[in-house]
């Protein structure tokens, strides 16, 4: 508000005709227009307004009250406002004539002003309009209504009035009696005297307050997190501009920190996500209390936050404010009664690194919120301008890993499963090889997790499954009859709402008998929806499909599954299988593994088996069946074929 002392409001019961208050007799245009030339004071206002409105002069709305001089509003209002005479009102006869007081539809300020802005006439709607006596009105001018936030912009307006022919305009607020100040869209246009000069301007306001109003609630919006109340990211992004640009030769010092909740969807899966909302409430309560007055903390995720300071720039002052905010977060929440933890991941850059781009600032401090995040999270790291080579590989093997789906790079390899007595094959596993043409073979363990992280691996899994089904059936057509064959299916896979129907479509394509299908699955996916896992395998099982459990030890701890889930196999991991001559943990762990298999009627399946000794000792620890280089390589089908051709492998006569 401008501070300039302001008279109180029209009482409502004043007399608007009583000659205190002299509403009824708009002052003349003084000094350029005697009082005695009301009229053409009137007309001259007139046609000014009629420049400057945004309605055509037939659209006015004329008040039928006569001025009190008496008088009259010539003209039909089909042919727009004209004189007594006739003539048009846009000429510019000064011949003095009485008009009444205009109501203008759109138009809640209509005045008159002198060259140094002193009003010399103002309609009764803009009294009204004002909440001012006329007689403060007349002792003042149009620059005392302005605030001071307001008033170069005024300065501005008034300026560009003076030089131009044409109507100008700008939007500001004007200071009414006793309210906050009123947005309004001012125009104003120059009158000139009998003498051509400039006498003054006309000025013509409309009321946009509502308009305003929802214009600062949508920028607010814009703005900032609904959740929070806090600032967001395109506001993050519009403050570094601004500092960019009014820092000295454009650099200025800021630093950003990044922040992420670790494992914050646990609390969403647990309680719901009204508690997630209320802690990420309490989060932003606790960032905004641990950081300085001029910092901005900001929501940028669902879990995410930044901070930008100008003051913490430097390595060590960040540091210390990245633990404020670590330590904050660590403390203990509470939601309806239950006592909640949370940790974070802290990313620093400063623009005394990157430089004064916002866009490079941002990625600079997600990358060593990444950083923070791959060695475990619950700490801080600082934005590192060197590439990490790794990094760099693992983004051009992605790119190399859709040009090797799209130009068939990928095979299939079989290794045998035999009978550990006999040595005779009863099945084989289906296992992806990726034959790169420059770098060779690319090991699973490598191109595997890329497949899942880029979303490849459900694609490459249906591959896989009707690729094995059809050799299954060619090696029927040859005379090499096998038990089953064994595909191995993804997390991603699993979870598809089509897999099952992609494993009948399968089945019905190939003419493979379902009980010769075993899908191997790990126990991280079986128990990753538990109840979706059983609907899905009984599903399946009951069309004759069998489930073998994949790395069997190595995931989910309890075992109480094996009774819920319709398995017929499981298989044990080779790490159980790499000591087991000289670790008698392994060959405990080996020998509970064949007993629980062994009661629950399950085949047990060594993985990883080499040597001679460790297929002697899983004899004697109850094993039935084995896998692994000391029977055979993971090998090309047409290769395995020419084996079984020769006999070198022999196919398990009975089928067991």
């Amino acid at each position: 508000m401008n501070d300039r002392a302001m008279p109180g409001p029209v009482p409502a019961d004043a007399d608007a005709s009583g000659p205190d208050s002299r509403l009824a007799t708009p002052p003349v245009a003084a000094p350029y227009i005697e009082r005695s030339k009301v009229a053409s004071a009137s007309a001259v206002l007139l046609r000014a307004w009629a420049r400057i409105s945004p309605f055509s002069a037939r659209d006015m709305v004329v008040d039928a009250r006569l001025h009190r001089q008496g008088g009259r509003i010539g003209g039909d209002p089909e042919e727009g406002p004209r004189g007594p005479s006739g003539d048009d009102l846009n000429t510019t006869s000064l011949e003095p004539y009485v008009l009444g007081e205009h109501t203008v539809a759109g138009i809640d300020f209509l005045a008159q002003v002198d060259t140094h802005l002193r009003f010399t006439y103002i309609s009764e709607a803009g009294l009204r309009f004002m909440g001012f006596h006329r007689a403060f009105l007349e002792a003042t001018s149009l620059s005392a209504l302005v605030p001071d936030a307001d008033a170069a912009l005024l300065a501005d307006t008034i300026a560009q009035a003076r030089v131009s022919a044409e109507p100008v305009g700008c939007t500001l607020r004007m200071n009414k009696s006793l309210t906050y100040p009123a947005w309004v869209n001012l125009r104003i246009a120059q009158i000139h005297g009998s003498d051509g000069n400039l006498a003054g301007f006309s000025i013509s306001a409309s009321d946009i307050s509502a308009w305003a109003l929802r214009q600062e609630r949508l920028s607010f919006e814009a703005e900032h997190d609904a959740l929070t109340g806090l600032d967001n990211l395109v506001s993050i992004q519009r403050r570094l501009q601004r500092a960019f640009a009014s820092g000295v030769q454009g650099k200025a010092r800021v630093a950003l920190l990044s922040i992420d909740l670790d494992a914050f969807q646990r609390i969403n899966n647990a309680l719901g996500y009204e508690a997630g909302d209320a802690m990420l409430k309490l989060t932003a309560e606790r960032l905004s209390a641990s950081v300085d007055a001029d910092d901005v903390v900001a929501r940028t995720g669902s879990d995410e936050f930044i901070v930008m300071t100008r003051r913490s720039v430097d390595a060590r002052s960040s540091e210390a404010l990245a633990r404020r905010l670590l330590a904050a977060i660590s403390q203990p929440y509470s939601y309806e009664g239950q006592s909640l933890h949370l940790a974070a991941s802290v990313g620093i850059a400063s623009s005394d690194q990157i430089g004064n781009d916002e866009r490079q600032l941002l990625r600079g401090a997600d990358q060593a919120l990444y950083r923070a995040k791959r060695i475990g999270g619950n700490t801080l790291m600082f934005f590192n301008d060197q590439r990490d080579p790794e990094a760099a590989d693992k983004l051009k093997l992605e790119a190399e890993l859709y040009e090797g789906v799209r130009n068939g790079e990928f095979s299939l390899h079989y290794q045998p499963i035999s009978d550990i007595a006999s040595l005779e094959v009863v099945g084989v596993e289906a296992l992806m090889r990726w034959h790169h043409p420059t770098r060779g073979l690319v090991q699973p363990t490598t191109f595997i997790p890329l497949a899942e992280a880029v979303g490849l691996i459900s694609y490459l899994g249906d591959w896989a499954l009707k690729t094995a089904c059809m050799q299954l059936a060619l090696w029927d057509s040859l005379g090499m009859r096998l038990e089953y064959i064994a595909v191995n299916v993804s997390a991603q896979q699993f979870r598809e709402p089509a897999f099952a129907a992609t494993v009948r479509e399968t089945l019905e394509l190939t003419g493979v008998e379902p009980s010769r299908l075993v899908l191997e699955i790990t126990e991280s996916v079986l128990m990753h929806d538990p109840q979706h896992a059983r609907s899905l395998l009984e599903d399946l099982a009951d069309i004759g499909i069998r489930f073998a459990v994949d790395d069997f030890g190595t995931g989910y701890s309890s075992l109480a599954y094996l009774q819920r889930f319709p398995l017929t196999e499981l298989k044990i991991d080779r790490s159980f299988i790499e000591n087991l001559s000289e670790s008698r943990n392994d060959q405990a762990i080996v020998t509970a593994v064949a007993a629980l298999a062994h009661t629950l009627n399950l085949r047990l399946v060594a993985e990883g088996v080499e040597t001679e000794a460790q297929r002697a000792l899983l004899i004697q620890l109850g094993c039935g069946h084995i896998q692994g280089w000391l029977l055979c390589k993971a090998l090309p089908a047409n290769e395995l074929a020419d084996r079984f051709m020769s006999r070198e492998l022999a196919i398990d006569a009975h089928g067991k």
